[in-house]
């Protein structure tokens, strides 16, 4: 049927019922007659129909139809939903379903109907839609800006929270953010940290287990003194006579806290841990092993940090802070005259030979020997002077490392070759019954 023959047909229909009911229609029938007789998606009609049955049986659907073809999706109806709430009705959910008569919705679009002074109907035209629309346009993009800048806020306060864990850089930390922000922006690195730490810590837990087991294991024969660190200056400076070349030029250095010897290592102690003992002067288990090379003390060290200890020889900057009590001195230790010719001096000195480690009165910091027992290996590689040495109390790797560098005086030497600053170099292979050591350990 063409749109014409709807329209003549509707308008015929409501010209027969205008002239009354026939054959003893009632006025119910005729109605239901009509309603029959138009289509939904025909607005002409919908709209004949409510402008003749005001309030008839078919009123709610007639306006439904009207509505429908509106073609409002249900985007459009969630922006109606929403426009609703912004001007303070209750539509139910956002969801774009208004239902029936009596539906929520359709209760909301006619209290906001009657507010408007317009018909009730719960039904929306498409002036009414259109209006609804933009309010819940405006009402979305404010509710969406308020959103964002949450989102924002919440953003910084994580980043925030995360820089705070960094910033103690603690497994505590790290698992206090994860707790607080679940869901955070850092939450993956957060547990990476976390994880590496935990593993950080139980390794340092097992190693000073061994660490404690290694020090059971030698008793008394590893006692460590610790340096605090600080500042000094390295080398002779221009106040001190006897200065050699190779102690130039007098350089400040800053040396972190560490551990040292308290004693050179004994024969004792090597013997316990290398099973053998190379001293030409045996017999004094408490004298310094002697007759070591740089290469003998390297395997020294990896038999004694088997266990996972981490002794070490001192560098050169830290054996001389050490030896200087942790202040600026010359730091002596001997007695006697320098006005003996060497043979005498040794003789009377020592008898000529090492002596017991501990005699001799300990300097500042309570370390005993550092010069007038035995030369003591140290870690760096040797070079001519100062010039562009570390100023960090590192050793010195660059160089020639084919020699390295000993310090302190022995046994056999006058007192003005056993200062603090003065130095030695020899081949790492080289043994001599002047040379011994004492061993370092790093406190980080």
């Amino acid at each position: 049927m063409t749109e014409t023959m709807r329209r003549w047909g509707a308008g015929l229909l409501l010209a027969l019922l205008w002239a009354g009911p026939v054959g003893g229609q009632t006025a119910r029938e005729v109605e239901e007659v009509f309603w029959q007789s138009v289509v939904c998606e025909d607005a002409v009609e919908m709209r004949l129909y409510l402008e003749e049955y005001p309030g008839g049986a078919y009123e709610a659907a007639a306006r439904e139809c009207l509505e429908a073809g509106l073609g409002l999706d249900r985007a459009a109806r969630r922006l109606v939903q929403r426009g609703l709430g912004a001007v303070g009705q209750e539509p139910g959910p956002v969801d774009g379903l208004f239902g029936g008569p009596g539906a929520q919705t359709r209760e909301a679009i006619r209290e906001w109907q009657k507010a408007k002074r317009l018909e009730a109907t719960g039904y929306v035209t498409e002036e009414q839609a259109a209006a609804l629309m933009e309010l819940g346009r405006a009402a979305q993009e404010a509710a969406q800006a308020a959103e964002a800048q949450a989102a924002q806020e919440v953003a910084r306060a994580d980043d925030a929270a995360y820089a705070e864990a960094e910033r103690t850089n603690s497994a505590e930390g790290y698992a206090a953010y994860v707790r607080e922000y679940p869901a955070g922006r850092h939450v993956s690195a957060a547990r990476a940290a976390r994880q590496r730490l935990q593993e950080q810590a139980e390794q340092q837990r097992a190693a000073e287990a061994r660490q404690q087991a290694q020090t059971e294991k030698y008793g008394r024969l590893l006692q460590m003194v610790r340096a605090p660190g600080g500042r000094f200056t390295m080398g002779c400076t221009r106040e001190q006579s006897n200065c050699h070349d190779d102690e130039k030029p007098a350089h400040q250095v800053e040396v972190r806290s560490f551990e040292i010897g308290k004693y050179e290592v004994t024969q004792e102690l090597w013997e316990a841990v290398m099973r053998t003992n190379p001293s030409r002067f045996q017999g004094c288990a408490q004298c310094p092993v002697e007759r070591v090379s740089w290469d003998d003390i390297q395997g020294f060290l990896r038999k004694l940090n088997a266990g996972g200890g981490r002794y070490r020889l001192p560098s050169e900057a830290e054996w001389e802070y050490a030896a200087r009590g942790g202040r600026q001195s010359r730091g002596y230790e001997y007695a006697g005259s320098d006005n003996l010719n060497a043979v005498a001096w040794y003789v009377r000195n020592s008898e000529g030979k090492t002596h017991p480690v501990g005699q001799k009165q300990a300097n500042e910091l309570g370390i005993h020997d550092m010069s007038g027992n035995v030369y003591e290996w140290v870690e760096d590689c040797w070079n001519a002077n100062y010039a562009g040495a570390p100023s960090n109390g590192r050793a010195w790797t660059r160089g020639d490392c084919s020699r390295r560098v000993l310090r302190g005086g022995s046994w056999f030497d006058r007192p003005r070759n056993r200062r603090s600053a003065i130095r030695y170099r020899y081949s790492t292979g080289l043994r001599s019954y002047r040379f011994g050591f004492r061993i370092a350990r790093s406190l980080d």
